[in-house]
């Protein structure tokens, strides 16, 4: 059988949901088409009108692969509409058939939007559709060796030229990148996950942590949210005691949220014994502050604090901690 026409098996890949977390993020995603892409117009997009598409593109043809990112927004204060299609390509092998699968994206994406269309507007001369930016996201192994536009993939596409339907996509090779390359993005979360993605191992993934260790502790709060899920996913790949290295990095940049949420925690303890006893309440006081505290145990756990961290800083037994511990694995 032709291997151009075979269905390659797709595996859940844990790096997706890092990738997919990466790419949610709107300063990270601009950088992505300023810094990787090197598009010149990513200056011209409205950052507001940024976000994510909630539509699902399953194709027949490729039933177990689904449309993986799908950003809406607008340039030039509004004029004009773009529609991003980012496919995350994680296998370790390539498919041949990258062009066409790109096509019919496309396409479903473009019937989305007509159909979806006032059907008045979408009849009149002026009617346009927004453009579709295809990229493809690659961190495999193996060199990229598809063509990058749809006309190659034409049986004599020399001789007929223009007369084919063609586009180019956009590449990003993960592995394209070292420490020199990424030190001019905009986004610092971009530059840490980048390296990360060139990881060959756990050790390494601990060398590039320690190397990047200020552009990590610069994070803001939804970045720090991100890079920790995305140690925690790296934790579930090569276990703890591979990563544990990672550990007093993540407990680092936590440091300030976890001084903000224990001053949360005092003021909200004082905050219910004020409101209770005001009412006339005092049944039900205790069970409310250590629900609080249950819940701020769970927050610290996640974040990779130890379980005598957590027990110091809410009070909490060590063996309740250790039993909030074995719930959330």
């Amino acid at each position: 059988m032709d291997t151009l026409l075979q269905e390659p098996q797709y595996v859940y890949d844990p790096h997706d949901v890092r990738l997919k977390e990466l790419f949610g993020n709107k300063d990270a995603f601009i950088s992505f088409l300023k810094d990787c892409v090197k598009a010149d117009w990513a200056e011209d997009i409205d950052k507001d009108s940024l976000r994510k598409s909630e539509t699902k593109f399953i194709l027949q043809d490729f039933s177990k692969k689904e449309a993986d990112i799908v950003y809406e927004a607008t340039i030039n204060s509004g004029s004009r509409r773009v529609i991003f299609y980012i496919h995350l390509e994680l296998q370790s092998g390539i498919d041949y058939r990258m062009p066409y699968r790109m096509l019919l994206y496309m396409t479903e994406i473009l019937r989305h939007y007509y159909n979806n269309a006032d059907e008045n507007e979408r009849t009149q001369k002026d009617f346009k559709f927004p453009a579709v930016i295809p990229i493809v996201f690659y961190s495999g192994s193996q060199q990229w060796t598809i063509p990058t536009n749809l006309r190659e993939m034409f049986d004599g596409y020399e001789r007929f030229g223009d007369a084919l339907v063609n586009f180019n996509y956009a590449l990003v090779d993960a592995k394209g990148y070292d420490d020199d390359s990424v030190q001019g993005f905009q986004s610092r979360l971009l530059r840490v996950i980048m390296m990360f993605e060139r990881a060959g191992d756990a050790a390494e993934l601990v060398e590039i942590a320690d190397k990047y260790d200020g552009d990590i502790k610069s994070l803001t709060e939804e970045e720090r949210r991100i890079f920790n899920a995305a140690v925690d996913i790296i934790r579930t790949l090569y276990g703890s005691e591979d990563t544990s290295g990672l550990d007093k990095i993540q407990r680092s940049i936590n440091e300030k949220e976890v001084s903000g949420m224990l001053s949360n925690l005092i003021a909200n303890e004082k905050r219910i014994r004020e409101q209770c006893v005001a009412q006339g309440i005092e049944q039900g006081i205790e069970q409310g502050i250590e629900l609080q505290k249950t819940e701020t145990a769970k927050a610290f756990l996640r974040m990779g604090l130890s379980v005598e961290q957590v027990a110091k800083g809410t009070g909490l037994p060590i063996e309740e901690v250790e039993r909030i511990k074995d719930e959330l694995s």
